[in-house]
């Protein structure tokens, strides 16, 4: 009898032990799976972060490369046609002057770092991307990068014809902002500068070393979207999380009057009315030493709207775009009243219409835009299909 006592004790002690080891095992094994797939998550997320950054660079240098063409096109019809100067639509003698000038601030030309330091100085990253191919492609992107911000201030081919020095000159001891001869005067003198004619010529030298980059980051940006196996989806839903969570506007909450969260001097204001029609103003004031006060300019667009499936859909009359401006809140000298005319009747004319008529839509007759509202109904952010944002408060 009391071997079998002594028997069904080992039985239930050895069954015990077992237990107790497949308990340790399953617990292990799933903080171990656990972790894993923790680890992985974190390899993804830091993996589109990245991703997602190189292709804002990739779009900046596609930006410095559009305005280098634009401002090579404005220069090149300017020099053919110096001989009759004020013929020249004045927009195209704007964007000559500020190919040429340097100092002048140029979004394009500045890149986020943020994400790169992440990458750089979070130890993090190193441990959870454990792909070396990864790791070299983007290191390689980021150092292309740090080159051509680099080359972009110290190139000799960079250099503008007109230097900082000559820029503040300019802008101290002339009135070309205001007064056409001195306007026209200016162009005329560097039109017929040796430097902008060389300045002119090293174009395709800026060109390789922007296409040089560009072309680099885009094979080592593509190869790495193959080896994290992510998608063009995926950066979306990617860069709506990081935005924080989305709500579309349904047709209800987005009727009503909204202006944008901007500057004292400018501003958008959008009314969608209950019965589809809607119209959008945006405003801003122009200030001058030659009068007091501001004048108020406004470019209006009308149409309709509808919601359609997740989609803003904007449906402008383009033909009935309108532009004003009022002058009745300044005071100015009886003697600089030429100047100050002719400075109102700049701020309406047709390279301005044009101009402010493609500012937020581009010129286009149908603009569909994604929404996303916030909890209080109070705040909107509408994103054309260009990526043109505008941030708006009831």
């Amino acid at each position: 009898m009391s071997r079998f006592n002594l028997s069904d004790t080992a039985k239930q002690l050895a069954i015990s032990i077992v237990a107790t080891v497949i308990s340790i095992i399953l617990t292990f094994g799933v903080a171990h799976l656990v972790d894993k797939n923790r680890q992985k998550e974190k390899r993804r997320q830091i993996s589109m972060m990245v991703i997602h950054d190189i292709d804002e660079t990739i779009s900046n240098i596609k930006g410095i490369l559009k305005n280098e063409e634009k401002g090579w096109e404005a220069t090149r019809f300017s020099l053919d046609n110096k001989g009759n100067i004020r013929a020249i639509p004045r927009d195209t003698l704007v964007r000559f002057l500020n190919y040429i000038l340097s100092d002048t601030f140029d979004p394009a030309l500045q890149f986020d770092k943020s994400n790169e330091s992440i990458f750089n100085s979070s130890q993090e990253s190193w441990n959870t991307l454990s792909d070396m191919s990864f790791i070299r492609n983007v290191q390689k992107c980021y150092h292309l990068r740090a080159i051509l911000e680099d080359q972009l201030k110290n190139w000799v081919y960079f250099k503008r014809p007109i230097s900082g020095e000559e820029t503040y000159q300019i802008l101290m001891n002339s009135n070309f902002l205001f007064d056409d001869s001195s306007f026209y005067s200016l162009c005329e003198k560097w039109l017929n500068d040796e430097r902008t004619k060389i300045y002119m010529e090293n174009l395709e030298n800026r060109k390789y070393l922007l296409n040089y980059v560009l072309e680099n980051c885009i094979g080592l940006n593509e190869a790495n979207r193959f080896l994290m196996n992510v998608t063009d989806k995926d950066l979306k839903e990617f860069a709506e999380k990081t935005l924080g969570q989305i709500h579309r506007a349904s047709e209800k909450e987005i009727v009503g009057k909204w202006v944008s969260i901007s500057g004292d001097d400018s501003s958008i204001e959008m009314d969608f009315k209950e019965d589809r029609t809607m119209t959008c103003v945006l405003s801003y004031k122009a200030s001058s030493s030659l009068f007091y006060g501001k004048i108020s300019v406004d470019a209006i667009h009308t149409g309709k709207w509808e919601i359609r499936k997740d989609s803003l859909v904007l449906h402008l009359d383009n033909d009935k775009f309108s532009l004003k401006a009022d002058d009745s809140k300044i005071t100015y000298k009886p003697e600089v009243k030429d100047s100050v005319e002719s400075i109102i009747k700049d701020l309406t004319a047709p390279e301005i219409f044009n101009r402010l008529k493609a500012e937020v839509f581009l010129g286009e007759e149908r603009v569909a835009c994604s929404t996303n509202i916030d909890p209080t109904g109070k705040k909107l952010e509408i994103t054309t299909d260009r990526s043109v944002a505008i941030h708006l408060t009831r």
